[in-house]
């Protein structure tokens, strides 16, 4: 049986504290990294380590590449690169600081107008079908741009 034939999947890892405001993450077969408070909130915390709040606006950037890069070959769609930033907007909610939103704002150049309206699809059916998105709390927009090279 394939894992796509299964109801469940499971993402074990731990978490270990290392010193004041970090942590490591520690996945079983992959390197440990450091997790640190923001710098947002917390000015001594370091500025290079990752936060989760970094975390999770990569964790749904990132899922959207894949998608997209694994969608696009299904739809026929031939790519020459994309790049996809990402912007989350932390505000106050009732209950302290939330993600708003994240608005993922690919850029995708495809070789001919053909490839285009097929790329089309495939960006809007990886947005709709990426897991990580689909469960966060807050909405994750797409603002997808194709460029056909040499027009």
């Amino acid at each position: 049986m394939s894992n796509l034939e299964t109801d469940e999947h499971k993402y074990d890892m731990v978490s270990r504290w290392v010193r004041e405001k970090i942590v490591t993450i520690e996945i079983e077969g992959k390197p440990d990294f450091e997790v640190a408070t923001p710098p947002d909130f917390w000015p001594d915390s370091p500025k290079e380590t990752y936060s989760p709040e970094d975390l999770f606006v990569a964790s749904a950037v990132s899922c959207y590449g894949a998608s997209l890069s694994g969608v696009a070959i299904r739809f026929h769609a031939e790519f020459t690169s994309f790049t996809v930033k990402a912007t989350g907007t932390l505000r106050k909610g009732e209950y302290g600081w939330e993600f708003e939103q994240i608005t993922l704002s690919p850029r995708i150049v495809v070789p001919t107008q053909k490839d285009r309206k097929r790329m089309e699809k495939a960006a809007e059916r990886a947005h709709r079908y990426c897991v990580v998105s689909n469960s966060m709390k807050c909405p994750v927009h797409l603002d997808y741009k194709i460029v056909v090279e040499n027009i």
